[in-house]
């Protein structure tokens, strides 16, 4: 099945009016309405900031080794045609996501956003923890925090993912005494990446927890945590 691209996923989350087999897709398919949802949340989150942040920008090298892909595969496909010019789509492709990151209001800091590139060399981490099922108690996969050179902090978790029905999961980062949290966003693969809002110490929120929530439109725990750890710092 074709899922639709990152231009109708943020312009449904805007609320624009998609043709008709465009909407019909979303009606049956979770990962993509996931995505949309996900997307309005973001945006919800973003308008309550009062002070704006900069977007984050990947560095030049990120597009760089995109192009070299493009280029390697290229010249692996079709070694004796001339090698066709990259550089249209890498100016496409990142003026589209500076302009649908900017479109939903995405601000680095305020919220916890999925990180859409590579990871720097010089990360460093600075907390870990083992997760595991709390009905079971069977490891559930890992997090860390990285401390990235552009002065963020970053929660990185792998964990077995799998969809439900009517529901989401979403990522908290939770005090010792299970009262103050702070929500980093939706998972929506075995793989994700979240900037922890600034002003959110994981020394002082140290539990990171897995939450089944439904799409009720309450934007509070639900209380329903199907997977827990407690970072080591």
């Amino acid at each position: 099945m074709s899922h639709l691209d990152d231009e109708l996923i943020a312009a449904a989350a805007l609320g624009e009016h998609l043709a008709a087999e465009h909407e019909a897709h979303l009606d049956e398919c979770q990962r993509c309405a996931g995505l949309v949802r996900e997307t309005e949340t973001l945006a919800r989150r973003a308008g309550s900031v009062d002070r704006p942040t900069p977007l984050l920008v990947p560095p030049a090298r990120v597009w760089d080794a995109i192009v070299a892909e493009l280029e390697k595969d290229e010249a692996v496909e079709a070694p004796q045609q001339p090698m066709a010019s990259v550089t249209p789509i890498r100016r496409r492709f990142s003026g589209w996501l500076v302009g649908a990151a900017a479109a939903v209001g995405v601000l680095i800091g305020g919220v916890g956003v999925g990180l859409w590139f590579a990871q720097d060399e010089d990360l460093q981490v600075v907390a870990s923890a083992s997760l595991a099922n709390l009905q079971t108690e069977a490891p559930a996969g890992t997090a860390r925090v990285e401390d990235r050179p552009d002065g963020t902090q970053v929660l990185v978790v792998d964990t077995d993912y799998k969809t439900v029905p009517d529901a989401d999961f979403e990522v908290w980062l939770i005090d010792p005494n299970i009262e103050g949290m702070v929500s980093l966003g939706f998972l929506t693969s075995s793989h994700a990446e979240f900037v922890i809002p600034a002003g959110y110490d994981p020394a002082a929120y140290p539990i990171v927890d897995i939450s089944v929530e439904p799409r009720d439109g309450i934007p509070t725990h639900s209380g329903d945590s199907i997977v827990r750890g407690t970072l080591a710092i």
